[in-house]
């Protein structure tokens, strides 16, 4: 049988040149001393808590102060069913069943959920957790159990990130990740009780004293490396075998027997594709796919009457020393209720399919300037300067009076603009999921400027937001720095301008659309809209 090498160029004799394939590379991860992984099945029934049994989710048992209820405001947002975990009593949980595990499979696992701490959520002694319990015999003998707390996770949230809300306020009560990574103690162990929960609830009001739970899951990981550190752990599920490099800091992880390198990546292959910074991690895995809600409007022009999945909501390809992403602009996570008829955003959501163009290589560009507070020099466009891995993109500091437009966003810090593309201003904290960024290392990879240098989230290093970084190693006024392990990259500053980049350090590719702005208006809420708009989809063909 040929090798998997040899088989590659013979396919890329025949195939088009979609990659730039340079060499294979053999087992690089082990390298890094990452261990081979598993597929990121989740083993959650109803991890969304959609199906519903009696009164409660099926699947789920809910104690003390947990109700199953509408995660938010229905007047403001565009969220669904979960769990509200109500801190003005003494404790809850919300609880569920994983059986049939081998232990010959993988012993080690990650279980995580998307959490909302509302703004009077209170408990004492940090008793808001994650909870497993380990069972034998198909759950008639109990083992052991491990709890991870989290409630500091919170108030690091509510110390570091309030200034991130509208008006510099409220920036905690937003979606993201927790987790806890655990392995299975004994052989034995075939079931296990997950439990998201709290204690020594002391709010003294129920108003605004939940704390929302909702898309639970349980996956194998890797197992972890011998001396185990934050900075050291995998932001995602990393396939081992061999790497074929992509181009600049892209590779993907073949599998065994495979004879091609993929020529598009989406849902069903994004965790193998594959991007080296400190790390191996699949930043677009769990992020290709995204739900337009009923309220919101499709390519087709309609205002939609039910949800729809759109499964390839990003799709990434690469060609001519680009990574070429195509998305449909979608969220893929809760967002607000959209327009916000009568006081707010006049401005639907709306399926905007577009493709975006990202140097492999990022070059500085020797003339490159910074945008000024009053945006005179337009350093920055009106409409997309890049993109999150979520497909999402990124906007500038400014509204289309040329004013500061870091506020009227939603909980997860984004909006649509006057043509229905919803976008951010400033760190959208939960584009984090499937990460869990809670301050103790290095803040993980959220997307890219157009000009293809990367942008991480607002921590350098435990405890230490980038942009309060004083010296030689200080944030430059794009909001960007060095480190051997990212190279060039940008930060995030959470209160400060310019938000996400304060103009392109390096060069943008010339097929690159967000070099203009979109059709309907570029800017915030503040623009023309408030309807749905006329004709049909539009956009470019499809890959």
């Amino acid at each position: 049988m040929k090798s998997f090498t040899h088989l590659l160029v013979a396919f890329l004799a025949v195939a088009p040149a979609v990659v730039d394939l340079r060499a294979t590379q053999t087992n690089p991860v082990a390298e890094t001393n990452e261990p081979p992984a598993h597929d990121p099945i989740n083993l959650v029934t109803n991890p969304g808590f959609e199906q519903r049994l009696g009164p409660g989710p099926a699947g789920f048992e809910l104690t003390g102060g947990a109700e199953y209820r509408f995660l938010g405001d229905r007047r403001r947002d565009s969220s669904r069913m979960g769990i509200g975990l109500s801190s003005d009593q003494t404790s809850g949980a919300v609880s569920c069943v994983v059986s049939h595990l081998d232990f010959r499979q993988g012993k080690w696992f990650r279980f995580s959920f998307r959490g909302l701490p509302q703004a009077n959520f209170v408990v004492n002694n940090d008793d808001v957790y994650l909870k497993i319990e380990f069972f034998g015999q198909g759950g008639q003998v109990f083992y052991d159990g491990k709890e991870k707390k989290i409630y500091d996770q919170v108030q690091t949230l509510r110390r570091d990130l309030t200034v991130n809300g509208d008006r510099h306020q409220h920036g905690a009560e937003v979606w993201r990740t927790y987790l806890v990574d655990f392995c299975l103690p004994f052989p034995q162990v075939d079931q296990l009780k997950l439990s998201v929960g709290f204690g020594h609830g002391v709010a003294s009001q129920k108003a605004e004293a939940e704390f929302f739970v909702d898309d639970l899951s349980l996956t194998r990981i890797p197992d972890p490396p011998a001396v185990p550190t934050p900075a050291a752990r995998p932001a995602a599920i990393v396939p081992t075998g061999t790497l074929v490099p992509l181009g600049g800091r892209w590779f993907y992880a073949a599998r065994e027997g495979d004879t091609e390198v993929p020529q598009s990546f989406d849902e069903s292959n994004a965790g193998r594709l594959l991007y080296h910074d400190n790390i191996y991690s699949a930043p677009f895995a769990g992020n290709t796919s995204a739900w337009l809600r009923a309220g919101d409007i499709g390519q087709d022009g309609r205002v939609g009457s039910s949800d729809r999945l759109v499964t390839n909501n990003v799709t990434i390809r690469f060609e001519a020393g680009a990574m070429a992403i195509r998305t449909h602009g979608l969220p893929n996570h809760p967002t607000g209720r959209f327009p916000e008829l009568g006081f707010g955003n006049p401005n639907y959501i709306t399926e905007k399919i577009r493709t975006f163009y990202f140097p492999l290589t990022p070059n500085p560009n020797p003339k490159h300037f910074v945008t000024d507070v009053n945006n005179a020099n337009h350093a920055l466009p009106m409409g997309p300067i890049g993109l999150a891995v979520n497909g999402v993109v990124f906007f500038n500091p400014f509204d289309m009076n040329s004013e500061d437009a870091s506020d009227f966003m939603d909980r997860c810090c984004g909006h649509p603009a006057p043509d229905g593309q919803y976008h951010y201003h400033k760190y959208p904290i939960c584009v984090n999921s499937p990460w869990a960024d809670d301050g103790k290392a290095h803040s993980p990879l959220l997307g890219w400027a157009f000009d293809g240098y990367p942008l991480y989230g607002p921590y350098e290093s435990a405890g230490v937001m980038a942009k309060d970084i004083q010296g030689e190693h200080a944030l430059n006024e794009f909001n960007l720095h060095y480190d051997e392990q990212r190279g060039w990259h940008y930060h995030v500053t959470p209160g400060k301008f310019p938000y996400l980049i304060g103009g392109y350090w390096g060069t943008r590719d010339s097929r690159d659309v967000g070099m203009r702005p979109p059709r309907g208006g570029p800017g915030g809420p503040r623009g023309p809209g408030g309807g749905p708009p006329r004709g049909g989809p539009g956009g470019p063909a499809p890959f």
